[in-house]
């Protein structure tokens, strides 16, 4: 399971190197806003179409379904999760809290793990479960997800916040599928479509290290315990609650493997954007997010392992 880590700590170099550029003033705070915004808005709608369009055929119809549910699932759970333990919490950071054990890292890790993992056939059908799951997950994190955790008091939900940029393509991508426009979709148009929606992983990452560069060491220091609880939450109760489902039912499979990856990934990376989006607390959320990703290097073989000898999957 060298090749988990490997990505792992790929993705921590990233975020060190956006640390380096804010605390160096490379990047300052209004080219900060500006990545932001070109993430939401740009990169992160153009990753979700392109691959879309290459991925998904007509006759995964109820795949989607059930990439869809698997996705509820997987949130639903992690707030539940979260909801009980910061009831009686008394920090100001109890809907950040549950937002890192509901998100976790649904592209970039489980993309490079099969790309490196999987023999060609094995490789092709899990990037295709990858992109189906993301259907789900990109409209719950960037719309309906993140309006439940970080709902403040008296406000209203507004039917057209469910679309945004990220859903839009989604919603776009799904329709030229189903109706076979996209066959007639320009490759010249796609490829650079594809190229800047790319873009989205390091992008997300380097954002995350100009995050973790605005927090002072004394207020990481005060906030590490509860950053190290939502860890423990997210990449070992979590894992641990579908690890028990898996086996109950017996579900021993490359779709029984892609559901204890996605169950024992760390928080997702572009959560800090959602958070300041949501007008949350941007800097607590990027030291969830990196602290996730520090211990799941130790975490995520473990379970896969453990998966794979107590359900006997081989590939």
């Amino acid at each position: 399971m060298g090749i988990v880590t490997s990505a792992i700590i790929k993705l921590a170099f990233v975020a060190i190197f956006g640390f380096f550029l804010y605390k160096r003033k490379i990047i300052e705070d209004k080219v900060l806003d500006f990545l932001t915004y070109f993430l939401v808005n740009f990169t992160v709608p153009f990753l979700a179409f392109s691959h879309i369009l290459e991925n998904l055929k007509k006759s995964y119809w109820f795949t989607v379904f059930l990439f869809l549910f698997l996705s509820l699932a997987i949130f639903f759970i992690g707030t539940i999760l979260g909801i009980i333990f910061s009831i009686r919490k008394t920090h100001n950071f109890k809907k950040e809290f549950i937002s890192l054990i509901s998100f976790q890292n649904c592209g970039y890790l489980p993309l490079n793990i099969a790309l490196y993992l999987f023999p060609d056939a094995l490789r092709k059908e899990f990037i295709v479960y990858i992109f189906l799951y993301i259907l789900g997950f990109d409209i719950i994190m960037w719309s309906i997800g993140s309006f439940f955790i970080f709902y403040k008091k008296g406000e209203d939900f507004k039917f057209k916040t469910i679309f945004t940029s990220p859903v839009i393509a989604t919603l776009l991508a799904i329709f030229l599928v189903y109706t076979d426009i996209v066959k007639f979709f320009p490759s010249a148009v796609l490829a650079p479509i594809k190229m800047i929606g790319e873009v989205s992983f390091v992008l997300s990452m380097i954002i995350l290290g100009c995050w973790l560069a605005k927090l002072s060491f004394e207020k990481f220091y005060k906030n590490f315990f509860i950053i190290a609880e939502a860890a423990i939450l997210k990449l070992i109760v979590m894992p641990l609650i579908f690890l028990a489902i898996l086996v109950h039912f017996k579900i021993s499979s490359i779709f029984g493997f892609f559901v204890i990856l996605q169950a024992a990934m760390p928080s997702a990376a572009s959560l800090p954007v959602v958070a300041r989006l949501r007008s949350g607390y941007s800097e607590f959320v990027s030291s969830g997010v990196f602290v996730s990703h520090v211990f799941s290097i130790l975490t995520v073989p473990i379970w896969l392992s453990l998966y794979m000898k107590i359900l006997k999957f081989y590939f």
